[in-house]
């Protein structure tokens, strides 16, 4: 098994210059720039924190475990931590930048725990409108981040930054046909059937022992991922073995047969099929251009 952790994959740490200890930072691309050589943002990364990017001039490249976006005005992204990312801005680009700690936003209901869900969208290229609504909430937000502390600022900045991520959640439900809501029976075995998925997604890819570990019918199971992700209990499963799949390839130099064993694969002929399905070619053509890019 591969420790993602262990790789020569550098690793940002959050180290924000302006109210350090808050565990919340707000910044332009702008003013980052002078923080960091353009060559190091253009390999791959990791960040130990969340960041959302809002492209407000310019365009550019940003690279989010293994898929590439193309940025300009109006492009939302959010890395979540740890995910492997390379960004490339033209000398034109400028975003707003959210940095925030796994530990700083309220708990809330049971549907933030999925922040960290890497299977969710990552990116989002909003309308005119989506535009304005996701503005006006981020400029509450960066009000407030730099008015002086009076001694309720970091509870304040909690509460907006969760109006910030409430609002992302929503427009991701509602684009990405997301319709159920993280809460009631549905929304709580789907949250325990995905880390139970990134538990055991090495060892088997069967709904049936999912439903097993979980203690519940695969019907119930099936419907849990329909309410909230709005596919099979079946897809889900396979998406995570191919985001792993991905990261094996771009970011090691295993085999592909060593690979396939890595993920489950008794037959290295069934993991290729598997991959082309999910990905649209070889292990070896996406290894190839991978290291192309």
């Amino acid at each position: 098994m591969v420790d993602f952790a262990s790789l020569p994959i550098p690793v940002v740490p959050f180290t924000p210059a302006c109210r350090p200890g808050l565990g919340l930072a707000l910044t332009t691309l702008g003013a980052l720039r002078g923080f960091g050589d353009p060559e190091f943002f253009a390999a791959p990364h990791r960040l130990d924190f969340h960041q959302i990017l809002l492209v407000t001039e310019g365009s550019g490249t940003y690279s989010i475990d293994s898929e590439c976006f193309a940025c300009r005005p109006g492009t939302l992204l959010w890395t979540r931590p740890n995910q492997v990312i390379a960004f490339t801005p033209q000398s034109d680009m400028d975003a707003a930048v959210i940095m925030f700690t796994e530990s700083f936003p309220l708990r809330m209901s049971a549907h933030m725990a999925m922040l960290d869900d890497v299977l969710r969208p990552s990116h989002w290229r909003l309308r005119s409108d989506e535009l304005v609504a996701f503005r006006r909430v981020l400029d509450m937000l960066e009000e407030e981040f730099e008015r002086p502390d009076q001694g309720l600022g970091e509870e304040l900045l909690k509460h907006l930054l969760a109006v910030v991520l409430l609002h992302i959640d929503q427009m991701c439900r509602l684009r990405h046909k997301e319709v159920g809501a993280f809460s009631g029976e549905y929304g709580e075995l789907f949250l325990r059937f995905r880390r139970e998925l990134d538990r055991s997604y090495r060892t088997t890819r069967l709904v049936e022992e999912y439903a097993e570990a979980l203690n519940c019918s695969t019907r119930a199971l099936s419907r849990a991922c329909r309410a909230i992700a709005g596919t099979s209990t079946k897809d889900v499963i396979d998406a995570r073995v191919a985001l792993e799949a991905r990261r094996l390839l771009m970011h090691t130099d295993l085999p592909i047969n060593a690979i396939a064993r890595q993920l489950g694969f008794s037959e290295v002929t069934n993991f290729g099929k598997f991959f082309v399905r999910r990905v649209n070619m070889t292990p070896g053509a996406f290894r190839r251009e991978s290291k192309r890019a």
